[in-house]
């Protein structure tokens, strides 16, 4: 590339005036490339002239530098050098590894002001594929043209940077790529839970991740009330999601799929050092699906019945407390357990009720032991059925209870 004989006041006497100022010439894979990245170009010298001495004078300084490249992972179109300290104003330039040496450049940065700079990105000519070794190097702007520019096939005409000894300011460091977001899928259905936890009906993940439920908050995924175990990538089917945290009546929930992306296992949600994110979905758009979710509580729910007497045609309950709407059923005593069924109350609301009278379908004869036992409207059919589960109480015991009916015959 030709260059004009003059620029900013100086003049060459020939590219080897400055190059002989340059340190051991890094590897040839870094020589005869012309590029142009972020407004930076990186270009051959030609052939443009000034003077040794005007050179010396005006040149910025080479150091001290420093920099500290860390192992990261990455989407494969960047990386980030942790640190940069330089002299003057300059560049980071990213090259690949040659058996442990600096090779090809495959990035180089925008230009970087004098001083210390944290976590600079350097996009990459090429994304990379695979996890490599990535060298990192420092070079000041020497033409202060705004460019990374060297001098195929001799050196660099932006010399590297150095650290106080006087060594080149470079660093490595082991860059693998962080697992892809998409494409992705989630499918959730309405249901009936008893919060203990809701199905997915089907999730699809490019790579390992996890299915959170969240609640809703202005029609978009709100607080996560439960995480899936980790899933691998694949498609998932009947997805069982446990719930942390139980609320009861109908409301709308999110399925949203969350990526593992630096494959540790754990979901960093609430983390924000951790790259995990939200999947995509093939249409660009994050994978999620919401659907109403009706939470029926089963527990804890109580039952007080006291010992009674009467004609044998009702049964009365004293107390009973419901998670949810209900039912009472009346039942015969079976060495020791609830046996046949006699009766069973109308549906009774959620909280509590006291004093319930029951209607036995079948007057009772005699003396009996009963049972009353709670029932859930589980379905919300206001039918008591065979899917309608028992309730539980606060210790997670059957809610129900014996006593002693006294048949009181009437007078002659």
């Amino acid at each position: 590339m030709m260059r004009s004989p003059e620029r900013s006041g100086r003049r060459r006497s020939g590219p080897r005036a400055l190059l002989r100022r340059l340190p051991a010439p890094l590897a040839p894979g870094l020589l005869g490339l012309v590029l142009l990245v972020s407004g930076c170009a990186y270009e051959s010298a030609g052939t443009t002239t000034t003077t040794a001495g005007d050179a010396e004078q005006a040149s910025p300084a080479t150091g001290p530098a420093a920099l500290v490249f860390e192992d990261q992972l990455v989407d494969g179109s960047a990386v980030v050098v942790e640190s940069v300290t330089l002299p003057a104003d300059g560049f980071v330039v990213l090259a690949a590894d040659a058996a442990g040496a600096p090779g090809e450049v495959i990035g180089v940065s925008e230009l970087i002001g004098r001083g210390t700079v944290a976590g600079v990105s350097v996009p990459l000519f090429v994304p990379l594929e695979v996890e490599a070794v990535v060298h990192a190097t420092l070079h000041v702007d020497m033409d202060e043209d705004g460019r990374f520019l060297y001098e195929p096939p001799d050196g660099f005409v932006d010399l590297p940077a150095v650290s106080g000894n006087g060594v080149a300011a470079a660093d490595s460091a082991m860059v693998g790529l962080l697992a892809p977001l998409a494409p992705a899928a989630v499918a959730l259905e309405g249901q009936r839970t008893d919060g203990e936890a809701v199905v997915v009906a089907e999730v699809t993940l490019p790579a390992p991740g996890f299915v959170a439920l969240q609640g809703e908050e202005d029609g978009l995924p709100g607080a996560v009330l439960g995480l899936s175990d980790l899933l691998a990538g694949g498609t998932h089917r009947e997805v069982l999601v446990p719930l942390d945290r139980k609320v009861a009546g109908p409301q709308t929930l999110f399925a949203v799929v969350y990526i593992d992306r630096d494959g540790d296992g754990m979901a960093g949600l609430a983390s924000a050092d951790s790259p995990d994110a939200v999947a995509r979905a093939f249409d660009g758009g994050p994978a999620r699906a919401a659907a109403e979710i009706i939470v029926v509580l089963l527990g804890p729910a109580a039952v007080d019945v006291d010992d009674q007497e009467g004609d044998g045609t009702t049964v009365t309950v004293a107390l009973v407390s419901l998670p949810s709407p209900g039912f009472l059923e009346i039942r015969r005593d079976d060495a020791g357990s609830p046996g046949r069924r006699l009766a069973t109350s109308d549906l009774l609301p959620a909280g509590t009720s006291t004093r319930v009278k029951v209607e036995l379908s079948q007057a009772l004869a005699g003396d009996a032991v009963l049972w009353v036992r709670v029932r859930i409207d589980f379905d919300g059919d206001e039918a008591l059925g065979s899917g309608d589960p028992i309730a539980s109480t606060d210790e997670e015991r059957r809610a129900q209870a014996s006593f002693s009916y006294t048949f009181l015959e009437e007078d002659e």
